[in-house]
């Protein structure tokens, strides 16, 4: 029994050495093209307009709606690595009663990288909450300690949730912990951290009995492995902004309530790629994740109480949506249909930067809406720049990279 214990032990360790290897190897491309650099940069201009607004928010401003944006979702969504692969469910389900040892190694590398970044959320409220509360305000360390108590029992009713076997009783346990979580925060932050605490002790003893009679796999290998491979897809998909990752794969969602926008694109051959790339764009991830940063972005200028941020936000919003739209040019290079087919190559460049041109268009006007009503008259100048920006980009730049990239696959 001990000598099987540690060879799942040593399972977990092999494949999370494999796994920090690969990943090193791609943020390695990220570093070359300045990525870290950037991202600095950012930060540190965001630290410098933080502490301006800071000077001239009001004491009283409510800044719980903020602190529930940023904690809840950190908090409540609370994925666990396991590194599962698909072939452990028939391998390793002869074993799952010994793979403790494999999924605490899994358990405490998530605890570990989401506790840090709950650290930098607490850290980046800090300085907002001590000016709001001033004399009021309670122990930095009480209130961290707290949070990463919530983070840990996200953590581990998630692991529970995992071996659910019915996905409604999953999807009740995950919505109660995002309500729970958010009254624990408000709590927290309106009264004291001692009654938060026991209003956690409350809700942790309901959710327990409510679970206690919920039907359970003794290892939900299924789930596992289905939210493994959604996790590793998100990271690929990130590598996927420095270099070509092959392993990425390609999640189809058919959207009908947006697809239909392919029907006024002309049924004839000059058309052939605006039709595929624009159903490629409005089918995958790229959709959601445009339109994530695009209702960010929106919210953000519509509570920001700064020009300077409001401006920040607006142009950092359509860069971040450009560069996670430039890997569309590269979802079909596998795809050995269109090489079957007499279509102009030189008509795809065109295609993709029309398809990019068009998404940045409809987040510059979402994005303007906000920001015109926050903000006086003179800035309406600001749009139209925006405008002038994703013209150039999507009509000079794009364009010229995606057809020097057609003519070297020719």
């Amino acid at each position: 029994m001990k000598a099987m214990d540690m060879d799942t032990r040593a399972l977990w360790q092999k494949r999370f050495e494999h796994y920090m290897k690969e990943s090193m190897g791609y943020l390695q491309y990220a570093a070359r093209s300045n990525f870290f650099g950037f991202l600095l940069f950012l930060v540190i201009l965001s630290s410098y307009y933080y502490a301006k607004i800071l000077q001239r928010l009001p004491t009283d401003y409510p800044y719980l709606w903020i602190v529930l944006l940023l904690l809840v979702p950190l908090l409540a969504s609370s994925p666990i690595r396991t590194l599962a692969r698909s072939a452990d469910r028939m391998f390793l389900l002869r074993v799952e009663h010994q793979m403790g040892p494999y999924f605490r190694g899994g358990f405490m590398y998530s605890l570990v990288l989401q506790a840090f970044w709950t650290f930098l959320a607490w850290v980046v409220l800090w300085p907002l909450y001590h000016h709001c509360l001033g004399r009021d305000e309670q122990h930095f360390l009480w209130m961290l300690a707290l949070l990463l108590l919530m983070k840990v029992g996200n953590l581990l009713a998630s692991w529970q949730e995992s071996r659910f076997t019915h996905e409604r009783a999953r999807r009740v346990s995950v919505s109660f912990r995002w309500l729970a979580t958010a009254v624990l925060i408000s709590l927290q932050f309106l009264t004291s951290v001692l009654w938060a605490s026991g209003a956690a002790l409350v809700l942790t003893l309901a959710w327990l009995t409510a679970t206690h009679y919920v039907s359970k796999y003794y290892i939900g290998w299924d789930y596992l492995i289905a939210k493994e491979r959604q996790q590793q897809a998100r990271l690929y998909a990130f590598f996927n902004w420095f270099v070509d990752v092959p392993q990425l794969g390609t999640r189809i969602a058919r959207r009908s309530w947006i697809s239909g926008v392919t029907r006024f694109i002309p049924f004839k051959q000059d058309a052939a790629y605006l039709y595929i790339y624009m159903k490629t764009f409005l089918r995958t991830e790229l959709f959601a994740i445009v339109l994530r940063i695009s209702l960010l972005g929106t919210l953000a200028i519509a509570v920001s109480s700064s020009s300077t941020a409001r401006l920040l936000i607006f142009f950092i919003a359509l860069i971040i949506s450009m560069v996670q739209l430039t890997p569309l040019e590269r979802s079909h290079r596998y795809t050995f249909w269109l090489d079957m087919y007499p279509l102009n190559r030189q008509l795809k460049a065109g295609s993709l930067a029309f398809i990019i041109w068009s998404a940045l268009l409809l987040e510059l006007c979402m994005l303007s809406i906000p920001f015109m009503i926050r903000s006086s008259l003179i800035y309406i100048v600001v749009p139209l720049i925006g405008f002038l920006f994703i013209s150039l980009s999507c009509g000079v730049f794009l364009r010229r990279k995606f057809a020097k990239n057609a003519l070297l696959e020719t």
